[in-house]
């Protein structure tokens, strides 16, 4: 699929902007290696494994690199506008880079599950979503959580399981939806376009 396909859809774009959101962790309106490297530190004081701390910065890091800077060079002074994360993600997730960019997510959400997942218990309970999604935001928002919980749990078991959590984070990225959009909603309700 085209990056274009990606660009013409409006809820696919607003999928991003509430990405974009969430992840703008100090509000000033650009993504910022110190925005993902404030959410590294976040997830590191979440789980309780330190040997796990290098592999969360490096993947943090490459978050910011090949999804939000387009796979450049980066550094302290790089700066993503809204628009720019818009046109970044809608290359990688497009055809040209598809094999690369779903191998990185796997990983990358298969490394966050077993960091939200801290009593080991290889599901997500709904207290352990909430503490999750709280990273992001610097405080637990019940509602929000619980609501992104619902959507992810789609056997309705009242846990989340590694495959649910990998693919409601897939098809939020890579699927386009339409109008009636029901598609996982990890992060919470969509912002307001």
């Amino acid at each position: 699929m085209s990056p274009e396909k990606f660009l013409s859809s409006s809820v696919w774009r607003t999928r991003i902007k509430t990405y974009f959101k969430l992840m703008d962790v100090d509000k000033n309106g650009v993504l910022t290696l110190s925005d993902f490297e404030e959410i590294a530190n976040r997830l590191i004081q979440l789980q309780n494994d330190s040997s796990k701390n290098e592999e969360i910065r490096q993947m943090c890091h490459s978050l910011f690199q090949y999804f939000m800077a387009g796979g450049g060079p980066v550094d302290s002074n790089t700066r993503i506008s809204e628009e720019d994360l818009i046109a970044n993600v809608a290359k990688i997730v497009s055809l040209t880079e598809l094999d690369k960019a779903l191998a990185l997510s796997r990983h990358k959400n298969e490394l966050f599950f077993d960091i939200i997942d801290t009593d080991h218990s290889g599901q997500i309970s709904r207290e352990e979503y909430r503490k999750y999604l709280a990273v992001y935001t610097g405080v637990e928002q019940p509602d929000r959580a619980d609501q992104a919980f619902d959507t992810i749990d789609s056997d309705k078991s009242g846990s989340i399981s590694r495959e649910e959590f990998v693919e409601a984070h897939r098809r939020y990225w890579y699927e386009i939806g339409d109008e009636k959009d029901n598609s996982p909603l990890p992060y919470g309700q969509l912002i307001d376009s």
